[in-house]
């Protein structure tokens, strides 16, 4: 054969090569790439390439060529080198055996958006620098193909990220929209086992700790000692202990190191399948695990793994909280108590174990403890007399010195009444006893008496008058009974104006003469007693209390604020400082000692007696 139909040969078998690299993937491109690489650049004698690690982040060889040489540390030298300065290099060894030759080494890095992603080195024998610049080149070029690999690979990536996730949303979508547990779980693994050509999907939930099957794809009834549900459950539970997800191949010698021996069972007996378990967590707590089976020429892979993972992660919480509001409610309100009690007697929740401790604490020193029971109402003070000033006499007002709110001593002069025309009217009567004296005088001299009978009587009268007009006159001025508190009237705008016998001008309490009535509650007013006493606790003089006693119980009812209530009098004891009619406040009376829980819950408990009698009595 001739050197060109050689040429020809081999530039046909590598672009084979060329076009059958494409369909590789992983370690099987890396190396073919490496192999063609060092086929391209002419007087290669080494190469290598290094690749970063996706879990730590170191470069790892990936491919070697060929597969021991002697220059390997040089290489790995060269390959740091590139990856700290970050861009191609070329490097002299050492001398060939031909002294025309030179050796060197040749690098160039392979760039993704995170930084270098490979480098590749070539050990090269070359006799002039052209030779040099055209292996620089050519592995440029043949650098291109990593590069491509690398985006293939993201790409594919995020494709089957993006199709699990829409895989994942299409289903939960379905979950949610069904109305009842029992048929969001049928349209779950009836989806699952249509998305991984499954030829059946199983869903087990923990129950008593162990997993029971509730759902097997197209299947809605299915006996729960059947062979194949026994060996569902056995390998659901197997992948739920474990804590990871279970691949079974029949035949198989791949091994990760888990256990599987229920899967192999269960694969036996369904005829010799591949079987995947992918266990539920819902709040990192296992749930419960799906199983899916499909034949065996069929395999789960990694990727399938991953794949239902994402989808269970994403539907369970929906899936979950349906099966939660399914049951009934006897079941519901069991496994709240049990939950909150594994939580009250379990590990953690530290923070409720101290509330619960201190409630309970609390309750039982109230159950013991006693304290004053006091029973509180609203509180009025009121005056214990009222003395009302009235005009004696039809008259006019000529000056008034107080009004409500003052207090005034005794004979104090409240209000004078214009007195002209009493005055005349004594002068008048005056006179007339005067002369009706004289008069006296005459007919005594005469010696007559019916003369003098008549102007006896006629004197009387007289003198009658005098004093009536004359206590008119001592009455136009209206005193103070006693030493007081004015509470109503005022005339310091009526002065000059008239007022008719018997009109109410002031009225008038005595100082330090107050009552306390207070508004107790329908429902409290059996625990008041005459003779209780109490305390009085006034809004104007919160720092002063004021003690007092209860004297009557009306029986009297007044609604107030759709409540019923009825009026106690109390005297007040000791001083009685500071205080106006009128100021309102709050009274206790205190009624006996009682266990502090009683008092507390009085109320709540008459309560409940009520509504209980008013149901059922």
């Amino acid at each position: 054969m001739s050197v060109t139909a050689a040429q020809a040969l081999s530039t046909t078998n590598s672009q084979a090569t060329w076009d059958q690299l494409s369909s590789l993937s992983g370690q099987e491109f890396f190396q073919s790439w490496l192999e063609l690489q060092c086929g391209m650049v002419a007087g290669t004698r080494a190469a290598a390439l290094a690749v970063r690690s996706e879990v730590d982040g170191t470069f790892q060889p990936v491919a070697l060529w060929p597969e021991s040489f002697e220059d390997v540390d040089r290489i790995s030298e060269l390959i740091e080198q590139v990856i700290g300065q970050g861009h191609g290099l070329i490097t002299r060894l050492h001398s060939a055996p031909a002294e025309k030759e030179r050796s060197y080494g040749v690098a160039y890095p392979v760039n993704d958006p995170n930084g270098i992603y490979a480098v590749a080195a070539l050990v090269v024998v070359v006799s002039h620098d052209e030779q040099l610049q055209n292996a620089m080149r050519l592995l440029q070029w043949g650098c291109a193909w990593v590069e491509l690999s690398r985006l293939r690979e993201q790409n594919s990536s995020q494709h089957s990220a993006q199709k699990r996730l829409s895989m994942g949303v299409e289903i939960i979508a379905k979950v949610l929209a069904e109305m009842d547990y029992s048929s969001a779980s049928m349209l779950f693994v009836t989806e699952l086992a249509m998305a991984f050509n499954c030829d059946r999907v199983s869903l087990g939930i923990v129950k008593h700790n162990a997993v029971r099957v509730e759902q097997l794809s197209n299947t809605t009834q299915f006996g729960k000692k059947m062979n194949v549900v026994r060996g569902i459950e056995d390998a659901m539970d197997e992948s739920v202990d474990q804590r990871e997800t279970l691949r079974y191949l029949p035949n198989s010698d791949e091994s990760d190191g888990s256990v599987t021996i229920a899967h192999a069972a269960l694969s036996q007996l369904s005829g010799g399948v591949a079987i995947m378990t992918v266990p539920l967590y819902a709040a990192n707590e296992s749930i419960g695990a799906v199983t899916f089976e499909r034949y065996a020429r069929n395999p789960f892979t990694q990727q399938d793994a991953e794949y239902a993972e994402s989808i269970a992660s994403l539907s369970i919480v929906a899936l979950e909280e349906k099966r939660l509001n399914s049951r009934a409610l006897p079941i519901k309100i069991y496994d709240s108590l049990r939950t909150q009690l594994i939580r009250l007697l379990g590990a953690g929740y530290l923070g409720r174990k101290l509330w619960v401790t201190l409630l309970v604490s609390v309750v039982i020193l109230f159950s013991w403890a006693e304290g004053e029971y006091r029973l509180s109402a609203d509180a009025v003070l009121d005056t214990s007399m009222q003395r009302v000033i009235a005009a004696p006499f039809d008259g006019y007002i000529w000056s008034a010195t107080y009004r409500a709110g003052d207090v005034v001593e005794k004979e104090a002069v409240l209000v004078s009444l214009d007195d002209k025309d009493l005055n005349l009217e004594r002068l008048k009567w005056l006179s007339q006893r005067a002369q009706l004296n004289n008069k006296h005088q005459e007919v005594i001299a005469q010696r007559n008496r019916a003369q003098i009978n008549v102007i006896n009587a006629r004197l009387d009268q007289a003198k009658a008058q005098l004093r009536l007009v004359e206590a008119d006159l001592e009455r136009s001025q209206l005193r103070a009974p006693f030493d007081g508190l004015i509470v109503s009237g005022d005339l310091s705008q009526r002065l000059g104006g008239s007022v008719v016998q018997g009109e109410q001008l002031f009225e008038i309490s005595p100082l330090n003469a107050y009552r306390v009535n207070l508004a107790v509650k329908e429902s409290r007013i059996v625990d008041v007693q005459v003779g209780q006493m109490g305390t009085l606790y006034l809004s104007a003089l919160p720092g002063s209390p004021f003690n007092f006693e209860v004297t009557k119980i009306t029986p009297v009812a007044k609604a107030k604020d759709g409540a019923t209530y009825f009026r106690v009098e109390a005297a007040l004891k000791g001083e009685r400082d500071g205080l106006r009619p009128g100021m309102e406040g709050i009274g206790k009376i205190y009624v006996d000692d009682r266990k502090l829980i009683a008092i507390w819950s009085r109320e709540l408990m008459e309560w409940l007696r009520l509504r209980f009698w008013s149901w059922w009595g």
